[in-house]
């Protein structure tokens, strides 16, 4: 049994990280160029972009901070890297499918939904180690979402005005 869970917390690590990165990274970016643009070129150019080289980069982060821990094994940083990208990867390139299926404007809208409907799964399942804190948790994370889709509107905007 206990070979069965050896690898859990590195599971745990990458998929927090790359679901909880890809979610908020992807919609910020997306509400971003939405707004900056209204292209739907470049709002799926940005968010393939991002499932690629962001997994990637997200994916070497948490392998370099697994390492400097000094307590895992190879095995397990090599696991937590590889369920960074891959959670990293498939969650922002989930994002595509609305944009493929509608026009842009409810696109954006039925992404940023989506994505509130998965940070606020993903913490509740979170939430139930800390039962005490669950909607504290779910509420903070929501939080942060939202502060980087609104300045990430803003920013978009901004330069649209700008440039």
């Amino acid at each position: 049994m206990i070979k069965k869970f050896k690898f859990r917390h590195s599971i745990e690590v990458g998929l927090s990280f790359g679901l909880t990165s890809g979610v908020i990274t992807t919609v910020g970016l997306m509400v971003g160029v939405y707004s900056g643009t209204q292209s739907k070129a470049a709002v799926l150019a940005s968010i393939f972009t991002i499932a690629i080289s962001d997994a990637m980069s997200d994916a070497l982060g948490i392998h370099i901070a697994e390492e400097s821990e000094n307590v895992h094994s190879q095995k397990e940083i090599w696991v937590a890297t590889l369920t960074t990208f891959l959670s990293k990867f498939v969650v922002s390139s989930s994002f595509v499918l609305p944009l493929l299926i509608l026009d842009i404007q409810k696109a954006v809208i039925v992404n940023i939904l989506y994505g509130i409907v998965l940070i606020t799964v993903y913490n509740f399942w979170v939430g139930k180690k800390q039962p005490s804190k669950t909607l504290s948790i779910i509420l903070e994370h929501l939080f942060i979402a939202i502060v980087v889709v609104v300045v990430s509107y803003w920013v978009g905007t901004w330069i649209k005005q700008s440039f």
